[in-house]
């Protein structure tokens, strides 16, 4: 066993501990970057594959220092054009060997494979004076960044066994151009979705005031219509002072596709026509609401648009069809019901006729 080996392997520890560091440095860096990413996953170079690594490079190295992949941190995004982004933040967190990285993204575009972008890196000056990164001073850092497509085509090449081009059949070779192909499409067009719904919801507030006939009920429509609704405002705030409940500020992650599966299960499809239905019941909802809550709940809070929970409820009741109140109970309220309970919904929409 070469003496570097064995200098490596008896600060196994310390490799491990700085590893351990460095996976927990990005996390919070991103996160306060407001970045998401889908993994960050981290590990240190085994005994023997560095063994094998010294041999092989002829003693090229005179000290552990001068090896840079000893510790490897992998962050894998859920698009593409993130990886730029968490590529701005390291440069800017750390000390690049630019010698030593490497960007294979930009690859010749005849090249064979799906390559991401390779940082080598050190401690800024900065962090090495902190006490808890004081004896890391000397150790360089891999930082991989790629997306959730790159990483699935890098470990299956790599399951399959033939990491370059030349080694593979040249009969399988158009397949492997073509699964390339389809991935890096895959990538692109994700980041185009992501970028064309944010101008939709960009945009939704304006088409909402001026065309709500033609906004189909989603997401993002009834997220924007929630927050500037007069008439949902009215009513929410009703339900609310009748039960003696906080009405909470509206909060998006509050409304979920539930919420739109159920409009469109009372056959509301569109903004207009929800702003038709709330006007022409709003005093069905607002009663239905206070019996149906009854004395169970006195205090506490709701969230902004509650008025749409109880609207599903008005129209199913007002079907008087039991079976279609039962579907909508087991489906919405409780699925777990042993015995369907829509006939509650109609009893109580009796009481607000």
């Amino acid at each position: 066993m070469h003496i570097l080996t064995n200098e490596y392997k008896n600060q196994l520890k310390k490799y491990e501990d700085f590893k351990l560091k460095i996976e927990v440095l990005l996390r919070e860096l991103l996160i306060q970057n407001g970045l998401n990413y889908h993994k960050i996953e981290s590990r240190i170079k085994g005994v023997n594959r560095l063994d094998e690594k010294i041999h092989r490079k002829n003693d090229k190295y005179d000290k552990l220092e001068d090896i840079t992949d000893l510790v490897g941190v992998r962050v894998i995004t859920y698009l593409e054009n993130e990886v730029d982004s968490i590529a701005a933040i390291i440069r800017d967190e750390f000390v690049i060997d630019t010698k030593n990285s490497i960007d294979k993204r930009k690859l010749e575009s005849d090249r064979f494979g799906y390559k991401s972008l390779h940082y080598v890196v050190s401690l800024s000056e900065e962090r090495k004076k902190l006490t808890e990164y004081s004896r890391f001073k000397d150790i360089k850092v891999e930082i991989q960044i790629r997306s959730i497509l790159q990483h699935a085509w890098a470990e299956i090449e790599h399951d399959i066994g033939y990491k370059t081009e030349k080694s593979i059949p040249d009969s399988y070779k158009r397949n492997f151009y073509r699964v390339a192909a389809l991935l890096e499409t895959a990538d692109i067009e994700f980041v185009n979705i992501k970028k064309g719904l944010k101008s939709y919801e960009d945009s939704i507030e304006k088409t909402i005031k001026a065309h709500p006939e033609n906004v189909e009920i989603n997401l993002a429509s009834l997220n924007s219509y929630i927050s500037s609704s007069n008439i949902i405002k009215s009513i929410d705030t009703s339900i609310a002072k009748n039960s003696n409940c906080e009405l909470l500020d509206f909060n998006e992650s509050s409304i979920m596709g539930v919420d739109v599966a159920r409009l469109d299960f009372v056959g509301i499809n569109s903004i207009k026509k929800l702003e038709t239905v709330l006007k022409e019941q709003k005093k069905q909802i607002i009663e239905f609401a206070k019996i149906w809550i009854g004395t169970e709940r006195d205090g506490g809070m709701f969230d902004k648009g509650i008025s749409l929970f109880y609207l599903c409820y008005v129209l199913v009741g007002k079907t008087k069809n039991l079976e279609l109140a039962n579907e909508y109970y087991n489906t919405y309220i409780n699925n777990r019901s042993e015995e369907p309970q829509g006939k509650e919904i109609i009893e109580v929409f009796e009481k607000v006729e």
